[in-house]
């Protein structure tokens, strides 16, 4: 596997104001795919997972079914890259530590793939499951939340960085993932100070098993100023 591949999920179909490893739609991506998997580490059910993800971002698809079209060898190469270790200094590392480190999941479905005879039936989801709806609404909400908190963290954390701008990311998300409002309209739309207690509530979760998840300046800062994030009506 080539170092491009392992780095790119999805082409980047809009001009970055700084390159870093990652760019900014494949790490938005890689970090909700990593954030589903460690839902499935945490035994939820793929139903709940995948509707949290639709209703999350008022998408037609989850991440697993995402997860399926990408492949489980290009996804976690690509979370392997983003997490190694090797350059103690790399800008990734120092800001998301071990954050973007594979799913236990995703590192035994790899496995399974490399020695599996009939690659086709290692989908995480499958169309009984696509049919099926959510098992528990209250983990439901849970669930989404902790997608939307992922979404928001590293949205403005690449805004923060000087990586992409917030219009040209918010655009991305509605025109290419599908989703009906980039991550800062929603946090306009829900409120800066409400979307950073969805981050800090996060935070807490991530820390009992021992993950990191920053909490970018930028962000901090815009809940403190208690402002929208500058977004015109083209955004």
């Amino acid at each position: 596997m080539t170092e491009k591949k392992s780095l790119f999920l999805i082409p980047e179909t809009f001009p970055l104001k700084m390159d870093r490893k990652g760019g900014a739609a494949n790490l938005l991506l890689t970090a909700l795919l990593v954030e589903a998997g460690r839902m499935l580490d945490e035994e939820r059910d793929i139903p709940t997972i995948e509707a949290a993800a639709k209703r999350a971002f008022i998408s037609s698809e989850g991440f697993l079914s995402r997860m399926d079209e990408i492949g489980i060898e290009e996804a976690v190469a690509m979370m392997s890259a983003l997490s190694d270790t090797k350059d103690r200094q790399d800008p990734i590392l120092l800001v998301y530590d071990n954050f973007f480190s594979p799913p236990k999941c995703f590192l035994s479905r790899l496995e399974q793939y490399k020695n599996a005879g009939d690659r086709s039936v290692l989908k995480w989801v499958s169309d009984k499951d696509a049919l099926k709806g959510p098992e528990d609404i209250l983990v439901l909400e849970l669930l989404t939340k902790r997608f939307q908190a992922v979404a928001f963290m590293v949205a403005v954390e690449l805004a923060d960085a000087g990586v992409a701008g917030i219009q040209d990311l918010d655009r991305f998300c509605r025109t290419e993932f599908g989703w009906k409002e980039g991550p800062f309209s929603m946090m306009n739309r829900i409120g800066i100070e409400e979307a950073l207690q969805m981050v800090i509530e996060k935070i807490d979760l991530s820390c009992q098993s021992e993950i990191n998840f920053p909490v970018p300046k930028l962000m901090i800062k815009q809940a403190q100023l208690r402002i929208p994030w500058p977004l015109n009506s083209g955004a």
